[in-house]
């Protein structure tokens, strides 16, 4: 299962969702409760932190809840259009 998850409200995740024809759900997270708990809540002196944005981070999660991966997309320097192939072998490799 994939999600995708930030800090904008449902109506925004849901237009945003609409207008890039994104095939899987979007999560509002207003209180940033999950963005603390996956450390992807920016602190004071962070580049965006005065905007409200979260890191972006992609996590490879297993249905019992243990994290095997996660990719620090911003920090890391990686490459936005090689992203999402480099999950999708890890995920093949885990399998």
């Amino acid at each position: 299962m994939i999600l995708g998850i930030s800090f904008d409200t449902v109506a925004e995740q849901k237009h945003f969702a609409e207008d890039q024809s994104f095939p899987y759900r979007l999560l509002a997270d207003v209180d940033k409760t999950a963005g603390r708990a996956y450390q992807a809540e920016r602190q004071p002196g962070e580049q965006y932190f005065e905007h409200g944005i979260p890191k972006r981070i992609t996590y490879l999660i297993d249905p019992q809840g243990a994290i095997h991966a996660a990719y620090d997309v911003e920090g890391s320097g990686a490459d936005l259009a090689t992203h999402a192939d480099e999950v999708l072998k890890a995920i093949r490799s885990a399998s």
